[in-house]
């Protein structure tokens, strides 16, 4: 077998070695670990060679198919000769048994191919023909339900909208279900779709958005249905719900919206809701209409949309996006999700993805560890907790007499807990150390610390979902604000006057234990944080996750503790080895390939995709070179400075004068001689500040002004793209002296992963420093001690200089893009010479580097690199 790829050009040597390891990776259902250097048409090379491959497999089964029903034919005509008439007979049976079977596949496939021809026709003609009708008949439905007497929340009288306040009482019948939502889906799905499906993940939307621009480029862009599945934070188009902003709550009013009304008309002894009766809903989504998802549906698998496309659309049809991506999915044969969609198992089955045989690939993988540990880490702040005491307190009070009595048990169990929770990490006092405290902990040794390991937390978590406190807590919190709760609670107090007995009772009880009654006391009547009204309901979601963590009590479980002040104090669950929870996912697949610019260490993911039992000899390891010839880099390792200090640039002694003043002179010396954009990397925002403020205060930004234009990273995201074109506009524009801009990054920042410095725009790279995380901090210290047990040897101190090279050799990889392009990578600290550093550096990188190099020998040879580089483009 000798696959032919529709490349839309020339392909490279290594882009055809890519798309056929990839082919036959996926052919023989082995799982894959490719790496291929940024700027070689990674993406391209992953949409040709899979979707040739789904083409032929598709081809592959129908001729099987056919040959099949062919030789069962040939059989029942011979079975007419056989001797034994009764095992003919029988034989006869199971043939025509199984050649129903094979039939009823065949004409499956061919009667799905007729109706995606016909649909593409009925979208093309609803394109062309832009019936001025329709269009109005949408718009006249959703004009039409904003008339409706009540339909928009803000003209509701708030004694008719919520009578009594009946929907934020907790009740039994209130369990939270998605049937809405899952009789949405079972109407759209075809129990007997069984289409081969090949998923795409990578790490951000706008890299997903890559890969339908890809796809568009090729020629199987006619002939391919491809779907992005995003939250409804991403594709609601609802301003009501959007403006939640908590996913979870945007999540729960999305689902209210669907759902009729309903209002207890008979209520039992305790208080039970024993009868409800529906009313109609004063708030449905005008976009929540299914013959509009429809067609936006037909629209999406006919054209290949991203999500600002599909989101737009969703607009002019009136149709929900959300609910036409997922009304799509069973007929897609591309799927684009984010990673956090993929490893996270409640994502899964919330986007309701079957992974069962299909193939999964996953883009930039370089991040899946850290993705893996952000879906099964569950932080929940000081601030979150107070919040939720503080609303569950005024909450239990006002509708207590309305409460059943269970309910009102476990709303007080959990108000215990979060109390609890609240003694570890509350603020420390003025007379305390002001550095903060932070302690990690087993989960055993947790929960006895907390004083609740007493309590079955399950039941907790399920009683706080199935009644929807989260979403019922967050209306309380919006509809009544915190001073008048405060005044309420004191009028009820003055006015409820115990009885004798009571105060007996009451009277006993603060003799045997003054503390507890004074803590009681503080809690009701004095609240030393004051939280925002709207971080009630979002701070329960995060503690009920939290929560849910801690019931697992997995072995490789820990909570961390952080006592400071209001802002930093905080709980968050961990989970030291994550890949256990990919296990899963592996298992399911078909095939899954992990693939990205650098890949090192291979032993990380190989012990990633091997969780499940796998033999590690079933993993592919494919290593791609760079389109570029090696002359186009000049690698070079700086480990003396221009004043021929040693580099080194360590946390303890980057801070100094000295240090400093000899990355100003570098960086004015390489601004002279560097034509077009220099884009220079620094370990952190903080350290950042420090270089930018000592070179304007010693005159270094005037002289290398004069050279280039300066730009900083910005820390706010929405100014990337504005400060990003402006730097790209000093490069282009030539003054006088002035030849090109220097931009101030950050290692990890918003410059570093995913941006194209290619041409003109970064000709030289730097890095200065090796930007290793706290070594001091007690989460990666757990992780490091967790390895060296599991592992042995020094894996912890691998794992340690692993998160260093690889933010590192996420910022080379922002130069030199395509074949023609060439740039200078400098690294800055004579660190970087080590053997065992340089060897975990870029191959393409390798191959020019020049290690352990003073600052007269780096400045040398990179005039003589773009010297070079010069006549060429001359002759």
């Amino acid at each position: 077998m000798n696959p032919v790829f529709p490349f839309p050009f020339q392909a490279y040597s290594i882009q055809e070695q890519f798309m056929k390891e990839l082919y036959f990776t996926i052919e023989h259902g082995k799982l894959g670990i490719f790496e291929s250097p940024t700027g070689t048409g990674k993406s391209l090379s992953i949409c040709c060679g899979a979707l040739q491959w789904y083409n032929d497999n598709i081809h592959r089964i129908i001729e099987d198919i056919n040959k099949e029903i062919a030789q069962i034919k040939e059989e029942l005509i011979s079975l007419d000769d056989s001797g034994d008439w009764l095992q003919a007979e029988y034989n006869k049976i199971k043939k025509n048994q199984t050649l129903t079977t094979l039939q009823y596949k065949l004409d499956k496939i061919k009667k799905q191919d007729e109706f995606f021809k016909e649909m593409k026709n009925r979208v093309a003609i609803f394109k062309n023909n832009v019936n001025q009708k329709i269009n109005e008949s949408y718009y006249q439905y959703a004009d039409k339900l904003d008339k409706e007497p009540g339909h928009n929340k803000e003209n509701i009288p708030e004694d008719e909208e919520n009578e009594d306040d009946d929907d934020l009482i907790v009740n039994c019948s209130d369990k939270k279900d998605d049937s809405d939502d899952d009789e949405f889906e079972n109407d759209t799905k075809d129990e007997n779709n069984s289409n081969i499906k090949i998923y795409i993940s990578s790490r951000t939307h706008s890299q997903l958005s890559q890969f339908i621009g890809e796809i568009n480029r090729t020629v199987f862009k006619e002939d391919t249905r491809v779907v992005t599945l995003a939250s409804r934070q991403h594709y609601c188009i609802n301003s009501e719900v959007t403006r939640l902003k908590n996913v979870n709550l945007i999540n729960e009013r999305c689902l209210d919206m669907q759902k009729s009304k309903t209002k207890p008309t008979s209520i039992g002894d305790e208080g039970k809701v024993l009868k409800r009766t529906k009313t109609k809903s004063c708030s449905a989504c005008p976009y929540y209409n299914q013959n509009n998802i429809l067609k936006l549906k037909e629209r999406l698998l006919s054209d290949i949309m991203d999500m600002e496309d599909l989101v737009k659309c969703g607009k002019d049809m009136k149709a929900c996006p959300y609910y036409a991506s997922r009304m799509a999915l069973d007929d897609a044969q591309v799927v684009l999700i984010s990673h956090a969609g993929i490893v996270n198992s409640g994502a899964r089955s919330g986007f309701s993805l079957k992974l069962k045989d299909n193939v999964l690939i996953l883009d930039e993988a370089h991040g899946l560890s850290a993705a893996l540990e952000n879906a099964h880490s569950a932080p929940v702040s000081y601030k979150q907790l107070s919040s939720v005491k503080t609303y569950l307190h005024f909450y239990i009070n006002k509708y207590r007499d309305r409460l059943t009595s269970r309910n009102l048990l476990l709303l007080n169990q959990m108000c215990f807990v979060v109390a609890k929770l609240l003694g570890i990490v509350k603020p420390k006092t003025p007379t305390e150390k002001t550095q903060d405290e932070t302690k990690i902990y087993m989960l055993e040794d947790f929960v006895i610390k907390a004083e609740i390991e007493h309590l079955n937390l399950r039941p907790l978590v399920e009683f706080c979902r199935n009644t929807r406190l989260a979403p019922k807590l967050h209306g309380f919190s919006m509809r009544y604000s915190q001073q008048v709760l405060e005044e309420e609670n004191k009028k009820s107090s003055i006015n409820n006057k115990k009885s004798s007995f009571e105060k007996f009772i009451s009277n006993i009880s603060k003799k045997q234990d003054n503390k507890v009654d004074d803590k009681v006391d503080e809690n009701v009547n004095t609240n030393r944080q004051v939280p925002t009204e709207a971080s009630a309901g979002s701070g329960l979601y995060a503690l009920l996750d939290f929560l849910d963590m801690l019931c697992d009590r997995s072995e490789n479980g820990r909570v961390l503790t952080q006592r400071g002040d209001d802002s930093t104090a905080q709980l968050k669950y961990l989970l030291l080895n994550t890949a256990e929870h990919f296990a899963d996912v592996v298992s399911q697949c078909r095939s899954v390939i992990l693939a990205g610019g650098t890949m090192e260490p291979i032993s990380e993911f190989q012990a990633i995709l091997t969780n499940n039992a796998r033999k590690a000899k079933q993993v592919n390891v494919v290593k791609c070179g760079h389109v570029v010839p090696s002359d186009n880099v000049l690698g070079i390792c700086l480990s003396k400075g221009p004043s021929n200090v040693s580099l080194n640039f360590s946390y303890e002694k980057r801070m100094s004068n000295e240090m400093l003043n000899e990355v100003g002179r570098m960086l004015r010396n390489i601004c002279s001689i560097v034509p077009g954009g220099v884009v220079c990397f620094l370990p952190s925002y903080n350290y950042e500040h420090t270089v930018y403020e000592h070179l304007k205060n010693n005159k270094f930004v005037d002289s290398i002004s004069k050279k280039k234009a300066i730009f900083r990273e910005p820390k706010s995201a929405t100014e990337v793209d504005q400060v990003l074109q402006k730097f790209a506009t000093a490069v282009r524009k030539r003054e006088a002296e002035r030849n090109g801009a220097l931009m101030l990054s950050v290692v990890g920042g918003k410059l570093s992963e995913g941006l194209n410095f290619s041409d003109d725009l970064g000709r030289c790279v730097i890095v200065i420093g090796m930007p290793y995380p706290n070594i001091k901090s007690p989460e990666l210290q757990e992780k490091m001690n967790y390895l060296n047990r599991k592992i042995g040897g020094s894996a912890g101190n691998v794992y340690y200089e692993n998160l260093c090279m690889k933010a590192v050799n996420q910022c080379i990889g922002r130069a030199v893009r395509h074949a023609n392009d060439y740039a200078c990578v400098l690294l800055v600290d004579e660190r970087y010479s080590r053997p065992q550093t340089t060897s975990a550096l870029p191959s393409f990188v390798q191959k020019s580097l020049m290690t352990s190099c003073t600052f007269g020998q780096t400045i040398g040879n990179i005039a003589r690199f773009f010297s070079r580089h010069k006549e060429k483009k001359q002759q």
